[in-house]
């Protein structure tokens, strides 16, 4: 790994007998721009241990000393899934759909040998009761509950403005682990939200129209986020509120087309 730090800025682990989705590149390359400015040890876009896996180039010397260290103590896939806890980034950071899927029945990462992971199957979003809310201009006839509802009815608004906010107010806290966001056309991306970002909310809640503390999702990426939603610990938190926010004023059309949500399983809760 010593070897490719000083030769670009990203470095993208991938293992043998992968199989790559068609834009793996330009679906890297857009999130990329999207976490420039953003604090992130490791990105994911894949669901497998040892692939899809994108590094600060700068980082990789640690990386591979942090192997030497520890590789005959444990595995390097374990190793992978904790590195970026040693430099800062408390949750992982993993985009959906997965861009890398395994061919075979094992995957081979050194000398060692495991079953094929198979990737996430979510099924359709459930997306809880909830309340939508928002400070920007809405249209006549037009509701904010329009965003959240699963069907083809969306949210527009004219001239977006910096800081303005649509929020889902979850009846009660759910334990979430995906969310998706689509704004846009969905036939030719026209009136996207040109730049945003998706926070989530926790409660203790004094105002019931809002959460007492919000963190980061993630940014936009061409108008869109999915996003696996993992907890800080061992417990899967539960989540009140999704905040999508407007970080630059625009002047267009602003179609906020869905609010996808997937909550825990119950089965798997227990």
């Amino acid at each position: 790994m010593n070897f490719a730090s000083n030769l670009s800025d990203y470095f993208l682990l991938v293992e043998d007998n992968v199989h790559c989705t068609p834009k793996f590149v330009a679906a890297i390359s857009s999130a990329l721009s999207a976490w420039k400015e953003l604090f992130w040890v490791t990105l994911e876009f894949s669901s497998l241990s040892a692939s899809g896996k994108v590094f600060h180039s700068s980082d990789l010397s640690r990386l591979a000393s942090f192997f030497l260290l520890f590789h005959q103590d444990t595995p390097v896939h374990l190793l992978l899934s904790e590195f970026h806890l040693l430099l800062g980034q408390n949750i992982p950071i993993r985009f959906n759909p997965s861009v890398f899927h395994h061919m075979g029945n094992y995957s081979v990462f050194g000398d060692i040998c495991f079953p094929m992971e198979k990737d996430t199957v979510f099924g359709e979003p459930d997306n809880p009761v909830a309340s939508v809310l928002t400070d920007m201009v809405s249209l006549q006839n037009v509701v904010p509950q329009y965003a959240y509802i699963l069907n083809e009815e969306c949210y527009s608004t004219l001239d977006a403005s910096k800081g303005n906010h649509l929020t889902v107010i979850l009846d009660r806290p759910q334990k979430v682990i995906r969310i998706a966001v689509l704004t846009g056309s969905d036939t030719q991306g026209s009136y996207q939200l040109q730049q945003g970002q998706v926070e989530l909310g926790y409660g203790p809640r004094e105002n019931p129209e809002d959460c007492a503390l919000y963190s980061l999702l993630g940014p936009l990426v061409e108008g869109n986020l999915d996003q696996r939603v993992f907890p800080e610990g061992d417990s899967l938190e539960e989540l009140s509120c999704i905040r999508l926010v407007v970080l630059a004023s625009q002047k267009s059309w602003l179609l906020i087309r869905q609010i996808r949500v997937w909550t825990k399983p119950e089965e798997e809760e227990s």
